[in-house]
Order: C-alpha cells, then sequence, then structure tokens
C-alpha cells in the first residue's frame, strides 16, 4: 500500500489494542487477520474518518513517503488509491504517478466497505487479498463496533508463518490510527467483531499456530529474505519527494 507496507521498520502500534487482534487463521496457502474495536463515535462517524485515509495511514507505509494523494472512492469499483504528487519550481502541486493498493467490491455507507487488493510486498506477488471494514452500533447505544478483517490467499514467494504476523502488525498499526480519535468504549476491551466480520470468519476452519501468531516479524526482513529482484536493493522504493528523479515502483 510504499516504502510501502512493505517497510515496516516500525510496526509498534501506537496505543494498546484491544484483545480481538491476530492471525485468525494460517496455512501453508494464505492467513487472515482480524481486528476490532468499541468506539465512542455513531458508525456514520467513522465511515467518514474511514474515508480520509491521508489523515490516519502512515506515510512510512506509502510508496510515496506521503499520505496527501491518498483517496477512497466508496462504490463498487472505486479505488483506495495514492497519487505521485511532487511540487515544481513555481510551488505547484502536480500528480506524476499513481498506484492502486486496492479496489471496492461492496460499499455501504456507515455498515461495510469491503475491497480487494495485494497490500505492499504481496503485490509483487500472484495473490490477493479481501479487507472488510464492517461497523455496527453497540446495543447500549455508546458508540460503534468497528473491525479490520483481510483474507489473503494465493501463490506467494514468502513463508505464510513469515509474512501473516508481519502484515498482521501492519494493519494492526493503521487499525489503530483510524479509531485513536474516535475514542475507545471503556471497560470493553474484549468485543468481538461485528457480526459481518463474524460471518465470514465463520467458514475460515484453520486455526493459526497460536506461537506464530503472536510472534513480531519484521515486514522488511520477510521482504529481503525472498530477493525478488536480485542485486537491485529493496523492492518498489521511491526516493524522496523534493529529488530531482525519482524511480517509480513497478
Amino acid at each position: 500500500m510504499i516504502k510501502p507496507i512493505i517497510s515496516g521498520a516500525t510496526l509498534l502500534a501506537l496505543f494498546a489494542t484491544p484483545a480481538q487482534a491476530e492471525v485468525k487463521t494460517m496455512t501453508e496457502q494464505g492467513f487472515s487477520t482480524l481486528h476490532a474495536a468499541d468506539v465512542l463515535a455513531k458508525p456514520e462517524d467513522v465511515w467518514k474518518r474511514l474515508l480520509a485515509p491521508k489523515d490516519w495511514w502512515n506515510p512510512a507505509h506509502s510508496w510515496s513517503g506521503s499520505t496527501e494523494g491518498f483517496y477512497i472512492d466508496p462504490q463498487a469499483g472505486g479505488c483506495f488509491c495514492e497519487l505521485f504528487q511532487e511540487k515544481d519550481k513555481d510551488g505547484k502541486v502536480a500528480t506524476k504517478g499513481s498506484v492502486e493498493h486496492m479496489r471496492v467490491l461492496f460499499s455501504q455507507p456507515g455498515k461495510v466497505l469491503r475491497m480487494r487488493g495485494s497490500l505492499g510486498p504481496l503485490q509483487a506477488e500472484a495473490a490477493t487479498g479481501t479487507l472488510t471494514i464492517a461497523m455496527e452500533p453497540l446495543k447500549s447505544g455508546s458508540g460503534t463496533r468497528v473491525s479490520f478483517s483481510y483474507v489473503v490467499g494465493g501463490y506467494m514467494r514468502f513463508k505464510t508463518a513469515d509474512i501473516g504476523p508481519a502484515v498482521d502488525a501492519v494493519l494492526r498499526e493503521q487499525f489503530d490510527r483510524m479509531i485513536k480519535p474516535l475514542g475507545k468504549v471503556v471497560g470493553n476491551e474484549t468485543g468481538e467483531a461485528p457480526e459481518e466480520t463474524k460471518k465470514a470468519d465463520a467458514k475460515a476452519p484453520t486455526k493459526a499456530d497460536p506461537k506464530k501468531a503472536g510472534e513480531k516479524t519484521d515486514l522488511d526482513a520477510a521482504v529481503d529474505a525472498i530477493e525478488p529482484e536480485p542485486k537491485l536493493g529493496k523492492p518498489e522504493q521511491v526516493e524522496a519527494d523534493d529529488a530531482e528523479s525519482a524511480d517509480q515502483p513497478e
């Protein structure tokens, strides 16, 4: 999605996350991860926050080093994309390229946004993932239950035991950054995922190895291990915005 979801130099969450945060399932063919929390905001306010990724996505996990060009078009076929923007000699911002992080499959404002795409280093693999972002009002009326559920499958040159926890850590960071200003419901740190997410998870049969799921894996190390472009350095890394010329990601 960037020294992208590839450059996970810092994979620590910005604040303590709820108990519902883990690699849920894992096989040699793929993995799934879930993050959920109850927040002190109405579903429509969560939705509004979600659709402004430039305000919450960590620029360290962008292709351009900035989130100013991030946007989500919340309709079927719409793009979660990033524009490569540079200032010319007169200070005017111009778009010099773009990258698609995900494509919208399902959009129901204030309820569900489902997107498909291979985030970060997975983009160079024959694998894809489906991210379901669900939200529902709490029965108490005190807020909204929110979740990120990401399911990845297909051929990849990574070992899922390495890449699964690493991708999970990066998504956990983005989830935390999105919900942080919304405030969490005090005393409810173990809420289950919204019904939309639970329905999807009901068919997932394989539980992840708890030892593997609990390990912190560095995403850079996982990417370097497969060496997709020998002697060319790290894949899909761009120069700083102020450079006279920048190599664009493949």
